[in-house]
């Protein structure tokens, strides 16, 4: 009986200095030797073009080439993610600034991993990106949850109930378990959740968490 074939993952890599390029060549073929690398390119703009001829399963890049600026390579990734909802990208970045990591996730097929990591923690996080799964790393979510003087002031503008509704998805209660507890509707219960998100200028439920586990 012949075995069935599985079809290789392809990936395409893009960071400004070519011997990070050789470093992540690297590490993909030491996790996943079958991987087939299509692309290796220093300008996500470059990326861009090549992926309207030539498709791939995971994308891994920086947040910016050699021929862009931050915010042209998070407009580029952006793009890329409504453009290809099923193309992964592996954003792998020094940058902890928590604004500019937070536009990314909002994106589903965006993972964010920090370079700081220790080679344990990077190897496991990419061999998970690599199964195709959503990853933050730890350091990213250390930035990502910094407290800011805006939070603090919109926390003390919450009122009793959707504090107390915050706590509560803090320790683990869906929004049913809650408003069975509360005797209210989930109706109800969903509102003040909205209501804390928009006073937190924050639109998903990661951030949310995010900020909940910082203690804002």
């Amino acid at each position: 009986m012949n075995k069935l074939r599985i079809k290789p993952r392809t990936i395409a890599l893009m960071d400004s200095h070519p011997l990070t390029l050789s470093g992540l060549s690297y590490l993909v073929k030491s996790i996943d030797t079958t991987c087939d690398i299509r692309m290796e390119e220093t300008s996500l703009g470059r990326i861009a073009e090549g992926l309207m001829y030539q498709s791939v399963d995971i994308l891994i890049t920086d947040l910016h080439g050699s021929q862009e600026t931050v915010a042209a390579g998070q407009e580029i990734l952006q793009r890329l993610s409504l453009q290809f909802p099923q193309l992964i990208i592996v954003v792998y970045t020094l940058c902890n600034d928590a604004d500019k990591l937070k536009k990314l996730l909002k994106f589903g097929n965006i993972s964010l991993i920090a370079r700081g990591e220790s080679p344990v923690i990077t190897d496991d996080l990419f061999r998970h990106a690599l199964a195709r799964k959503k990853v933050l790393s730890p350091l990213i979510c250390c930035a990502l949850a910094e407290p800011t003087e805006k939070n603090h002031r919109a926390r003390l503008r919450l009122t009793q109930s959707e504090d107390e509704i915050i706590k509560y998805l803090l320790n683990g209660m869906s929004l049913s378990q809650i408003a069975e507890l509360k005797n209210l509707s989930i109706k109800t219960v969903s509102a003040h959740k909205c209501n804390v998100m928009r006073k937190l200028h924050i639109t998903t439920d990661a951030e949310l968490f995010l900020q909940l586990k910082s203690g804002m």
